[in-house]
């Protein structure tokens, strides 16, 4: 009685059902962090303070939106040509002929389709205000005293950053700095990020350790060299 009831289960496994909540889970997540990616700082802010939302940073969204864009596509062609493979083809050769029959609506969608592409790249009305829209909200989270030094500085090695003005152009000093500070270091051709990871800091505070002292106190204010930098 087990065993049938087991072999009953198996047979009950449905792969339409599978495949229709595994499309819905995947179209929501993608719905959720590319929400989340629109209205995200820019990524030198969001690198250099380590931003987050609901727990990920704007990385973990961004993988977070391929992995599940992929998944999305995976099951959609599984969908359409493994499971209702022949139920697609008909829909699709039925459709056709229809809009073969029916060039109007033909017509309407695909200029309304070339004027979506064109007007997004040439940053026509409204398409422009959708994406000024998203760049102001973006824009909204970075704050003066937030911005790193140089562009992307969370990316320079110890040694590259060094060569910037008023860190005195020895590594091993900055090495140093973070050592007795007590962060653990390997190397000098460590990353500010590769160095705040490892210490579970933000490169942000990681780089206050090794600035000089008018960057911490007149930087925070515009001035000095992390306002040169920029």
């Amino acid at each position: 009685m087990e065993t049938s009831n087991n072999e009953a289960m198996k047979k009950s496994f449905s792969w339409r059902v599978f495949i229709s909540f595994g499309l819905f889970i995947a179209l929501f997540m993608m719905l959720i962090s590319g929400i989340i990616l629109y209205i995200s700082p820019p990524g030198r802010v969001a690198n250099w303070t380590d931003w987050q939302m609901i727990g990920l940073t704007k990385r973990g969204w961004q993988n977070q939106h391929i992995i599940f864009g992929f998944t999305f596509l995976i099951l959609s062609l599984f969908h359409l040509f493994f499971i209702n493979w022949k139920a697609f083809l008909c829909y699709l050769k039925s459709k056709t002929s229809n809009g073969l029959n029916n060039p109007r609506e033909l017509l309407i969608i695909t200029v309304l389709s070339l004027l979506f592409g064109t007007g997004t790249y040439f940053g026509l009305q409204p398409f422009s205000a959708v994406i000024k829209f998203g760049d102001a909200i973006s824009s909204s989270w970075e704050r003066q005293e937030k911005q790193a030094p140089v562009p992307h500085a969370e990316l320079m090695t110890l040694t590259q950053l060094a060569e910037q003005p008023g860190l005195g152009g020895d590594a091993a000093v900055l090495k140093a700095k973070l050592v007795t500070a007590g962060l653990k270091v390997v190397s000098e051709d460590q990353t500010l990020t590769e160095i705040a990871v490892a210490n579970t800091m933000t490169a942000e505070k990681v780089y206050a350790l090794i600035a000089p002292a008018e960057t911490g106190e007149r930087g925070r204010q515009g001035q000095g060299f992390g306002n040169r930098a920029r």
